[in-house]
């Protein structure tokens, strides 16, 4: 049996979704028809990528590993298809752009890989800086674009942005937690748990954003700005934590297993995108880049993608 764009696009509809239904109704065939390419899959691949459970679907370890490349698979497509029978125009010269540390560390490495190789003799500087100066390095024109998360963006009056990828925010717990045991799991409920609180781009902020709104906040026993610090506490025990899908691994590097789950609460989603000035005229390389991320993330899709 081998593999096929069908079994990939509904592995990454279920992987994304979460639930088979869900993400049935999102490709507009039947749950069935998910269910039976997953399991053709795993047959090929010869290892589980998904794990059922009553509130829906999680994927493996090595579905993780899997659903990377498989989006690759379907962003090249995507490529491909876009660039037969055009006679793209040569664009060269230098492109700046700014990164936050989220991104940089979580997001970034496979669209730029796939931009040099679209766009050879653009000449890419690629800057780590906190938000709020890729911010003004912009609106300066420092900078040509920014890769953040605009879900913070403060100076959107002088910024055009685009939404690429919207991340769920879950709840990370170690495995047997007895959270895990709860039908349903409330900010209430996180907030009698010792908690392990993220410090980088803004995590503390956001955290208190949405906690203030429910009137709570959570029992805070230790800060960092390592994503695997927070891993690795919560994973044996130490804490538990609420983050971004983008950052979840289900493992810490040393090799304690963690758990993830939806929490019956408004949290906001983690927003990644592109910022540029509204006022700078844009160089050939920084609009080849705005169309290229267009194509990547967007294409087919009305709503920028679930990560």
């Amino acid at each position: 049996m081998s593999l096929n764009l069908r079994q990939i696009r509904y592995f990454v509809a279920a992987a994304e979704a979460g639930k088979v239904v869900a993400a049935a109704s999102a490709v507009g065939i039947s749950p069935s028809a998910i269910t039976e390419a997953i399991q053709d899959l795993e047959e090929t691949v010869g290892t589980p990528l998904m794990t059922r459970h009553r509130g829906g679907v999680k994927v493996t370890y090595d579905g993780y590993v899997f659903l990377q490349h498989c989006r690759n698979i379907l962003s090249a497509l995507t490529a491909a298809t876009s660039a037969v029978g055009q006679n793209r125009p040569r664009v060269a010269g230098p492109l700046s752009i700014g990164v936050t540390i989220t991104v940089a560390g979580y997001f970034l490495a496979a669209p730029l890989a796939r931009f040099r190789r679209s766009f050879p003799e653009v000449e890419l500087v690629i800057r780590e800086l906190d938000r709020n100066v890729i911010e003004k390095q912009l609106a300066q024109g420092q900078l040509d674009i920014g890769i953040v998360l605009v879900s913070n963006l403060e100076h959107s009056d002088v910024l055009a942005t685009e939404s690429l990828a919207k991340s769920r925010r879950r709840l990370w717990t170690a495995t047997g937690h007895p959270l895990l045991s709860k039908p349903r799991v409330t900010l209430k409920d996180v907030a009698k748990e010792p908690y392990i609180q993220l410090l980088i781009d803004e995590a503390a902020a956001t955290t208190l954003s949405y906690w203030s709104k429910y009137k709570l906040k959570p029992n805070v026993i230790f800060q960092t700005e390592s994503v695997e610090a927070v891993r690795s506490l919560v994973a044996t025990g130490t804490g538990i934590t609420i983050l971004s899908d983008m950052v979840y691994r289900p493992w810490s590097l040393e090799g304690d297993k963690l758990e993830s789950r939806e929490i019956a609460a408004a949290i906001p989603t983690m927003d990644v995108g592109l910022a540029w000035s509204r006022d700078a005229a844009l160089p050939a390389p920084a609009s080849a880049f705005i169309e290229f991320c267009r194509m990547e993330f967007l294409s087919g899709n009305p709503r920028s993608m679930t990560l």
